[in-house]
C-alpha cells in the first residue's frame, strides 16, 4: 500500500501501518454537553426512583460488555492498525453515551467495553470464507454466522448478547485519496441482546475528527474532509448501536436542532464531533431515549428478570392537540413496573426519521400525560403517533423498529396535526368490538360519523367478488366505481390470498401513512389484479402505498392492454403515491405490485381508494 503521507497531518501519520515503533494516540474527548433540557411535565425524580427500587431491591448484579469483533474477508489482511484505532472510536462512542446520561440526570450509565490489559479494546478476530469482492451490504447474516462460531467457541451464546461487528469491506486509495465501502451497515436489537454491522476503513479514527484539512473522495458522500468523514462514519458506530441497544428514529425539534444540534438516532449519525471543526452544533442523545436506555443491562448493571416479558394493557385513552404539541392521556397497567411511556409523532415518508419524540412517567396508579412536539414535516399529508411502554428491567413494547402499539392516526396540512383520523379510529374499533359481540343497531350505526358507518359497512360485506360486476359491465349511468366494487378477471397476491377493502390481519382496517382508507385492493407483492374495461371508462385515479405495519418497500405498475402507463418507483412503508392515469379506449387494466431488492417480507401493498371515471 502506497501512502501519501506529505498530504496528512500528524494525527492520520499516527495511523499508517508501516511505522516501526509502537504509537500511543488517545481517542478525541467526548464533547461536553451543554445542559440537557428536559420536559417539565416528566417527573424524572419517579422513574429514578422506580429503576433505584427495581435495581436494589434483591438485586441480580452484572456487568455485561460489548461483545466486539474484528471480522475481513479470506483475501485481505485486516486494516492498519485496526485494534488501536477501533479502541479509540469505541471509546469515544462510550463517553459520547455517558456525558449525554449524565446531562440529564442518569449519572454516567453508559455501555461497557472489554479491555484487554494493556487497556485496548478486546477484539476477537473474525475471518470471512470468501474473498472480498462475493460480500455486499446485505451480507450481513453471512458474516454474523462466521463470528457466531467463534463466540460458541468461547461458550458465549451470541443470541444473548450485544454485538458489535467491524466489517473490513472498503477500499482507500490514497493515491487518489478515495474512498469506497460495501459493508453491512445497519442493527437491530432489545434490552439485552442485538447486533450491529459497522464499517472499517484504514481512516476510521477519532483522533481524527478534528481534522478539517485534508480531503477525500467518498463513494457516497462525496468530496469531504477527513473530519466530516468520521464524523459520519464515527457517528455511524454510535447510531447503529443505538439500534443494537433497542432504540428507533427519531428527530429534534427546531429549537434543539439550533441550541444542540442533530439527534444522534436521526441525521446526528452524521454530525458526531462537528463541533470540535467548529462546523455545527454536533449530535446529541434525546431525553425519550436516555430515559430508555437508563434500564438497559449495558446501562443499569442489573441483570434481575431482564429475559422476562411484560403483559401491557391500557385504558382510556384520549388523544388531542394543544399548541404544537400531540397529547395523550390514560393509564398503563403492566406486569413488571412501567417507569416510562415513549411517544414517536411519525409522519409519512423518509421512513420514522423524522418523527419527533416524547415521554412521560406514569404515577403510582399508571395515569399518565404524554406530550409530543408536532413533526416538522410539511409535506406530509398524514402520519401516526406510537406509543412505547418500557419497564424497569429493560423490557420495552417496541425497540429498534417504528412498530409501537398502541397507535394513533392523524392528519397533517402545513406541519400542523390534526387528530381526526385518531378519533375516527378510535370510534371504528369500538364499533367492530360491538359487532364483534352482536350486529350493532341501526339507531347505533345512524349515530356514527360518516367515513366510519362507510368504513364498517364495507368490513362487514363478503370480502368476495362474487356478485360483483366487471368494470366493462357497470351501468352506464354510473360516472365512477371503486375497484373493490368490481369483479376481476384474474386477481393474484404474494402472500395470504386477495382481500377487499381489507388487509388480512387481526387489525383489518386499511391504514396508509396514519390516514384510514374506506376502499382499496390487498396487493402485498408480487400481485397482480386484471380488469376487462372494454373501452367504456376513460381516467383511472387513486393512490397506492405500503400499508402500516408493512416492512418492506413495493413498486407499483399500471397497465393498459399490456403497455405501461405509470410507474411508481420504490414507495416505502407507510408512504403512498397519487395516481392519475387516462384509460380512455383501453379494452384491459392490470395493476402490479413489485419485489424491491429489499425483498418480499412485509411487502405489504395495497392499492387505496382506486377508482374508475368515466
Amino acid at each position: 500500500m502506497q501512502i501519501n503521507f506529505h498530504l496528512l497531518p500528524i494525527s492520520v501519520v499516527l495511523t499508517c501501518w508501516f511505522l516501526s515503533a509502537p504509537v500511543t494516540a488517545t481517542a478525541a474527548p467526548a464533547p461536553v454537553p451543554p445542559p440537557a433540557p428536559r420536559p417539565v411535565a416528566v417527573d424524572l425524580t419517579r422513574a429514578q426512583a422506580l429503576l433505584k427500587d427495581w435495581e436494589e431491591t434483591a438485586p441480580d448484579k452484572a456487568r455485561r460488555c460489548l461483545r466486539i469483533i474484528y471480522w475481513a474477508p479470506a483475501d485481505v489482511a485486516p486494516a492498519p492498525q485496526y485494534r488501536e484505532r477501533l479502541t479509540r472510536v469505541m471509546t469515544t462512542v462510550r463517553d459520547f453515551y455517558a456525558g449525554q446520561m449524565q446531562a440529564y440526570g442518569f449519572g454516567p450509565r453508559t455501555i461497557n467495553l472489554e479491555l484487554e490489559p494493556d487497556g485496548m479494546l478486546k477484539l476477537r478476530v473474525v475471518r470471512g470464507g470468501q474473498p472480498s469482492a462475493t460480500y455486499k451490504t446485505e451480507s450481513g447474516h453471512e458474516i454474523r454466522q462466521d463470528c457466531v462460531k467463534v463466540l460458541q467457541s468461547e461458550g458465549i451464546n451470541a443470541d444473548d448478547e450485544t454485538l458489535v461487528i467491524f466489517c473490513y469491506l472498503s477500499k482507500w486509495d490514497p493515491e487518489k485519496r478515495t474512498m469506497r465501502q460495501w459493508s453491512p451497515y445497519y442493527a437491530s436489537g432489545t434490552h439485552h441482546n442485538g447486533t450491529a454491522w459497522q464499517v472499517d476503513s484504514p481512516l476510521l479514527d477519532s483522533a481524527l475528527l478534528k481534522d478539517k484539512s485534508n480531503m477525500l473522495t467518498d463513494g457516497q458522500y462525496g468530496h469531504i474532509s477527513v473530519g466530516r468523514y468520521n464524523s459520519i462514519f464515527v457517528g455511524g458506530v454510535a447510531h447503529e448501536l443505538g439500534h443494537a441497544l433497542g432504540l428507533p428514529h427519531c428527530s429534534e425539534t427546531v429549537e434543539e436542532r439550533k441550541a444542540r444540534g442533530h439527534a444522534l438516532m436521526g441525521a446526528g449519525n452524521r454530525t458526531l464531533g462537528e463541533e470540535l471543526r467548529g462546523e455545527g452544533p454536533g449530535t446529541f442523545l434525546t431525553f425519550s431515549h436516555a430515559l430508555k436506555l437508563a434500564s438497559h443491562v449495558q446501562f443499569s448493571g442489573s441483570v434481575k428478570r431482564m429475559a422476562d416479558k411484560a403483559e401491557v394493557s391500557w385504558t382510556n385513552l384520549q388523544i388531542q392537540t394543544q399548541g404544537q404539541k400531540l397529547v395523550v392521556t390514560g393509564r398503563i397497567a403492566s406486569t413488571l413496573t412501567p417507569y416510562a411511556i415513549l411517544g414517536y409523532a411519525d409522519p409519512e415518508g423518509h421512513g420514522d426519521y423524522d418523527s419527533t419524540p416524547g415521554c412521560a412517567v406514569p404515577a403510582a396508579k399508571g395515569d399518565f400525560r404524554l406530550e409530543v412536539p408536532f413533526p416538522e414535516s410539511r409535506k406530509a399529508e398524514g402520519g401516526e403517533l406510537r406509543l412505547v411502554a418500557c419497564c424497569v428491567n429493560g423490557f420495552a413494547t417496541a425497540y429498534a423498529g417504528p412498530n409501537g402499539k398502541p397507535t394513533f392516526p392523524f392528519a397533517m396540512k402545513n406541519g400542523v396535526c390534526d387528530v381526526t383520523p385518531a378519533l375516527l379510529r378510535q370510534e371504528l374499533d369500538a364499533a367492530l368490538a360491538r359487532q364483534r359481540k352482536s350486529p350493532l343497531t341501526t339507531a347505533e350505526i345512524a349515530a356514527l360519523k360518516p367515513q366510519t358507518r362507510e368504513v364498517l359497512r364495507r368490513l362487514l360485506m363478503p370480502d368476495s367478488a362474487n356478485g360483483k360486476p366487471e368494470p366493462v359491465n357497470v351501468a352506464a349511468a354510473s360516472q365512477h366505481v371503486a375497484l373493490s366494487d368490481c369483479r376481476p378477471l384474474t386477481a393474484s397476491t404474494g402472500w395470504s390470498g386477495v382481500h377487499y377493502d381489507r388487509l388480512p390481519n387481526v387489525d383489518p382496517i386499511l391504514m396508509c401513512g396514519g390516514r384510514i382508507y374506506p376502499a382499496g385492493l390487498y396487493a402485498h407483492a408480487p400481485a397482480s389484479h386484471v380488469y376487462q374495461l372494454g373501452g367504456k371508462w376513460s381516467r383511472f385515479t387513486g393512490r397506492c402505498g405500503v400499508a402500516d405495519g408493512g416492512g418492506n418497500p413495493v413498486e407499483f405498475v399500471i397497465l393498459g392492454d399490456h403497455r405501461e402507463l405509470w410507474r411508481s418507483g420504490s414507495v416505502k412503508p407507510t408512504e403512498s403515491k397519487t395516481f392519475s392515469v387516462p384509460v380512455a379506449g383501453l379494452a384491459q387494466l392490470e395493476l402490479q405490485a413489485l419485489v424491491t431488492p429489499k425483498g418480499k417480507n412485509g411487502a405489504w401493498g395495497v392499492w387505496l381508494e382506486p377508482t374508475l371515471l368515466r
